[in-house]
């Protein structure tokens, strides 16, 4: 009997055609096939908000209850089951007690947005009789706990190997640390688990069932009906995994690498499962080189400047570890012997200024946080092999009145990155895009 592992998006909850062709895909099929699942996105958001304006507002519940509610009626056209009913009031009941105490730690935080989880798949259960619902709870689905950014360690693989054949449901992105606590891995984190289980129960592929967002050339809202890439590499999916306009967890691949096990994103428009996507260890390199143009205009840079910057050691270090311990992510590091400029998150950048302010670098002159700039990524294994990718890039910008401020390339032959005024973002992906394609 082979076993099927298949992440299924939020997004697709209550999406007849996607639900009823993989309904399809799957039927006669001899097998236990995992369908590990993520939040509905607007469920999500709905928590997150609820956590933020609980210190700013008495807390109404029964509004907040009949907002809950409201996912379940209008997906399923239905009363909220039993069970459904309980998860949002133990919801309702967490953010009251945060409310009172005034205060909540990373371990609570994960719990409350676990539930984002935890109803969604009771929606989809109900749409979907004959699936099972499986608790990462039930199964012993180990994790660190590094709370907000978990790493999956262990599953009880016995418990997964005794179930009979059928359709088991799994609320993704969450596992449990050796303290017993629930721990998320990531904000939408599905594919993480659902690749971890791929690899612990030792199945060939791991199937991604539709993305929000394809794996295409450019952002569609920039470049018209930009073509969909039929092969990347882990790592060219984890690249672009880092800008908002793919729907793809980063970490996805750190199971499956080392056991070359391949990723396939499969229509959810079909019931063939057709492959649109093959995500495995084999480098393609296309005629072109650059396989995406992708951009995000979430980035803040955090500047370091100072003629001594590159002669006194530890600076790097010191920063990265200050930042890590306030659990603040750096997207990237861009350097010289004179400035180090850290890639942030636009809204993490105000809180990183602060943090670096206190460790007082001698070396250091001017330190700034600067906000209205874009990130440009372009992605293709073959940079540094190839003559003219980079000069091909700088010209389209310069030639387009396109200011860099600050480049990264040739660091990687993966990847060059691009920091432009946010007010550019659009103009430089649409040139770059034009001089490969």
């Amino acid at each position: 009997m082979s076993d099927n592992v298949i992440r299924f998006g939020g997004s697709h909850i209550g999406n007849q055609i996607a639900l009823q062709n993989l309904k399809a895909w799957l039927a006669g099929s001899k097998s236990r096939n995992y369908v590990v699942v993520s939040a509905i996105p607007q469920l999500l958001d709905l928590v997150q908000f609820n956590l933020q304006q609980v210190f700013l507002q008495e807390l109404d519940e029964e509004e907040i209850l009949n907002e809950i509610y409201g996912f379940y009626i209008g997906k399923v056209d239905e009363q909220p089951s039993e069970v459904y009913s309980k998860l949002a009031k133990q919801l309702v009941g967490l953010l009251k007690g945060i409310g009172l105490i005034g205060d909540y730690s990373r371990a609570l935080k994960d719990q409350v947005l676990s539930f984002s989880e935890k109803l969604s798949v009771e929606i989809l259960s109900s749409l979907w009789n004959e699936a099972s619902i499986i608790h990462p709870e039930d199964i012993d689905l180990r994790v660190s706990s590094d709370f907000g950014n978990a790493t999956f360690l262990s599953v009880d693989t016995d418990k997964l190997n005794k179930l009979e054949e059928g359709v088991y449901l799994i609320p993704g992105t969450y596992g449990i640390d050796e303290n017993n606590k629930l721990a998320r891995t990531g904000k939408t984190a599905a594919d993480y688990t659902a690749a971890f289980l791929t690899k612990e129960l030792g199945v060939d592929t791991l199937k991604l069932w539709g993305l929000d967002n394809d794996f295409q050339r450019a952002k569609p809202a920039i470049i018209e009906n930009p073509e969909i890439i039929q092969r990347l590499t882990y790592s060219e999916a984890s690249e672009l995994a880092y800008f908002e306009h793919y729907s793809f967890h980063p970490r996805t691949v750190e199971p499956l690498e080392h056991a070359h096990i391949p990723i396939q994103v499969l229509s959810a428009e079909t019931a063939e499962g057709k492959v649109q996507t093959v995500i495995n260890t084999e480098t393609y390199i296309e005629e072109q080189i650059v396989k995406s143009v992708a951009c995000t205009d979430d980035i803040s840079l955090l500047k370091l400047d100072g003629p001594g910057v590159g002669l006194k050691p530890g600076i790097l270090a010191k920063v990265t570890n200050q930042l890590n311990d306030a659990g603040l992510n750096i997207k990237s590091v861009i350097t010289s012997q004179t400035s180090i400029n850290f890639i942030l998150s636009k809204e993490n950048g105000a809180k990183a200024l602060k943090l670096v302010h206190k460790l007082g670098f001698s070396a250091v002159t001017d330190i700034k946080v600067v906000n209205d700039v874009a990130l440009i990524g372009i992605v293709g294994h073959g940079m540094q092999q190839a003559y003219g990718v980079s000069a091909k890039i700088f010209a389209a910008v310069a030639n387009n009145k396109i200011n860099v401020i600050l480049s990264g390339s040739g660091a990687s032959d993966l990847v060059s990155y691009l920091v432009v005024q946010e007010s550019d973002k659009e103009k430089s992906v649409r040139e770059v895009y034009k001089a490969f394609f």
